[in-house]
């Protein structure tokens, strides 16, 4: 029987892309200059690349700060700015967004009261925490697992051990709700819990099937859970 719910804080519960779009337009406008239509797609694929490769060990967080928006300007012909600069003035505008995902306090008003509710997350924990107690979602939660704080990240053995340890729940008892197939669904799937994968960006499905149960709405959670 399913006690306990992790949920995924990015493009989950917050809508990780409006939050980036609007970090981006104020920051640029420091700059004098004006968010463009197609910025956040280049941003989206490049910070997709160097995400899975934080993911599979082959980048740090620290190195992604100083290539990120180099990168992305360069691919869209922005000059002028200095991308590391850039980062730090995203960072804090990104910090105070928290835009909710279609569903998202309708999905915690739900759950809560039957089911121990964590929070997960590779973000940064001062910002996820805010972002959170902003949307007025962080009451719902038993606990935030904040790979900042818990000393690995999603999809890591490490990261789901600590989660499930302290979450004082078994394996069989837990239920994961996430967007990305690496981070949440692969992650999860090795720990030995079962996952929701909310397609958030509507993306092909893949033939391989890694997930429990499929989602293209928060709405249709409330049929399986």
């Amino acid at each position: 029987m399913i006690t306990t719910v992790f949920i995924d804080i990015d493009n989950t519960l917050l809508d990780f892309d409006v939050c980036a779009t609007y970090a981006m337009s104020k920051g640029l406008e420091k700059y004098g200059k004006h968010y463009e239509n197609g910025l956040f797609e280049c941003f989206k694929k490049i910070n997709d690349n160097l995400w899975r490769r934080i993911e599979d060990g082959t980048l740090t967080k620290d190195g992604l700060k100083k290539i990120r928006w180099n990168l992305v300007f360069d691919a869209f012909g922005i000059k002028g700015i200095d991308g590391p600069e850039f980062e730090e003035i995203f960072h804090d505008f990104l910090a105070v967004s928290a835009e909710p995902v279609s569903g998202a306090h309708e999905l915690l008003t739900n759950l809560y009261g039957k089911y121990k509710l964590f929070a997960t997350s590779n973000g940064p924990f001062k910002q996820q925490d805010f972002r959170l107690e902003k949307a007025d979602m962080k009451k719902y939660f038993s606990g935030l697992f904040i790979s900042e704080a818990v000393g690995a990240m999603k999809p890591s053995k490490e990261y789901f051990d600590y989660c499930i340890e302290n979450a004082n729940a078994k394996k069989d008892e837990i239920v994961l709700i996430g967007d990305s197939l690496t981070a949440d669904i692969a992650g999860g799937r090795n720990a030995g819990i079962k996952t929701v994968w909310f397609n958030h960006d509507r993306t092909d499905i893949p033939e391989n099937k890694i997930w429990d149960y499929y989602v293209e709405s928060l709405d249709e959670i409330k049929n399986i859970l």
